[in-house]
């Protein structure tokens, strides 16, 4: 019996672990108009007003890590508030595109 507490134990950390160092989710909570003149590669459009209604689909495991940009910080702020009212563990603000483009050293792109 020992034996299988100590296998839960181990898996049960490791995927704590897994879920800790994944590669956070970026999302540019921008609008549709915006996010098509200029976004960061790999982003995910989901617009503030939008993000705490179609979240859960997107992002079914709260300990996902979640990064989140806008165009001054302002709506990515809200966003994360949002998020952390709804579970969302690992929900970062990075601010405003330029901020977070600097942050994760990501190049603009159209």
């Amino acid at each position: 019996m020992k034996s299988l507490a100590r296998s839960v134990l181990v898996l049960a950390s490791c995927l704590w672990l897994g879920s800790a160092l994944a590669d956070p989710l970026l999302i540019d909570v921008r609008s549709p108009q915006e996010y098509a003149e200029r976004h960061l590669p790999g982003a995910i459009l989901l617009p503030a007003d939008r993000i705490g209604n179609e979240i859960q689909q997107l992002v079914p495991d709260k300990s996902t890590p979640i990064q989140l940009y806008c165009r001054t910080g302002n709506r990515a702020g809200e966003a994360q508030r949002q998020l952390q009212q709804l579970g969302y563990q690992q929900v970062s603000n990075l601010g405003s595109l330029e901020q977070a483009a600097t942050v994760l050293q990501l190049t603009p792109q159209p």
